[in-house]
């Protein structure tokens, strides 16, 4: 009966302690695929035993208490009794067997060990779920591939032979295009051989554009030479009739500008001088850049979320955890190392790092360790 409350227990709870014996501790095992068998096994969960969990949490004797409608002593002396029972088989037949649980026995060192028989699946989530055998697909024969494509194919009528007079208009056809053909192709060679025609020179197209360019390239050369001898003209007749004043008016101009100049300058030396005795601006002091990278060793105590074998991929990982708000980084492989380690947190002693992992453990799972850098 206490066995039947045992197995009852662990499908709601990860750990059931037998007082004076033992606790028996549930470990969740995600789907697997066995090559072998080409099975799909669902998510379970594997029994382990620990005998150094001996101290009475009272579960096991509140549940037999409440089902039994019992007082919690009587219930105690049953799982003592159950105890006893255990302990006498093992010394009598070195196993005792718990059914649909396991298989308690002594070693050759004389140390209880404990086997996990996996029988009857204690995660509720995957109740039901059987184990699916993938059976391979075989394709079908070749041959009677064959016969059902040709079943299928429609049956395409044979073509009936056209009529006589149908086929003596189509040989007529090509027979009078080869005879034309032939003739025009017998009067250009004819024309080709007298020696007084050319028939390149009878292009019009060529004889067109021919005169229309040789018509551009003289009026060009014309229009060039006229522009040519004007400003060979206008050159020589301003330099005989420049008047002195033009030389004086652009003097004048020239001592103008240089006075514009100089009063630029000097209200700008003034500009400068009242600049220099306003109040100096403050500067604001710009934050230090966040070290995200750790090279070489420094004694802390770092939250290790998962290694990398490139930099790229290690600050991908790192960008992820910083938008969450923790303080990721980036330890660079060691000696004897070719990990990019990526930290989630820090710590100055082993104690702190060891106590915050339950925290960090919630939002990054049970995969990460702590490392002394």
């Amino acid at each position: 009966m206490v066995e039947k409350h045992i197995k009852h227990l662990l499908y709601n709870h990860d750990c059931v302690i037998i007082p004076d014996f033992g606790g028996l501790i549930t470990r969740y095992v995600p789907a697997r695929i066995n090559p072998v068998k080409h099975t799909l096994v669902p998510p379970s969960k594997k029994i382990a035993f620990n005998e150094k969990l001996v101290l009475n949490d009272g579960l096991l004797i509140s549940t037999i208490a409440y089902a039994n409608n019992t007082s919690k002593e009587e219930a105690r002396q049953l799982v003592l009794s159950f105890v006893h029972e255990v302990r006498s088989r093992l010394e009598k037949e070195q196993r005792f067997e718990l059914t649909d649980i396991g298989v308690f026995k002594y070693n050759h060192e004389q140390k209880l060990v404990f086997e996990y028989t996996e029988g009857d699946n204690l995660l509720e989530s995957s109740f039901g779920l059987p184990e699916i055998v993938a059976r391979p697909v075989r394709p079908e024969e070749p041959a009677v591939l064959r016969t059902l494509i040709k079943e299928r194919q429609p049956t395409e009528p044979t073509p009936a032979n056209k009529p006589f007079k149908v086929r003596l208009k189509r040989a007529y056809h090509v027979a009078a295009g080869l005879a034309l053909t032939g003739l025009v192709g017998a009067a250009l060679y004819m024309v080709s051989l007298q020696t007084d025609y050319n028939l390149s020179s009878l292009n019009p197209i060529s004889l067109i554009s021919g005169d229309k360019q040789t018509a551009d390239e003289n009026t060009a050369i014309a229009s060039i030479t006229q522009q040519e001898a004007t400003f060979d003209q206008s050159t020589a007749m301003d330099a005989l009739e420049a008047p002195e004043t033009g030389i004086a008016e652009d003097a004048a101009n020239w001592d103008a500008a240089s006075t514009s100049t100089s009063d630029q300058t000097t209200q700008y030396a003034a500009n400068e001088f009242v600049s220099d005795n306003e109040e100096p601006v403050e500067e604001i002091a710009v934050p230090a850049p966040v070290t995200t990278t750790v090279s070489g060793k420094d004694g802390r105590f770092y939250i290790i979320t998962g290694g990398y074998a490139r930099m790229l991929n290690a600050e991908f990982n790192r960008q992820e955890i910083a938008e969450f708000g923790h303080e990721a980084k980036v330890l660079e492989p060691g000696k004897g190392s070719r990990l990019f380690k990526v930290s989630v947190a820090d710590f100055a002693t082993a104690e702190e790092a060891q106590a915050a992992m339950n925290t960090y453990r919630k939002s990054f799972g049970e995969n990460i360790w702590v490392y002394n850098n």
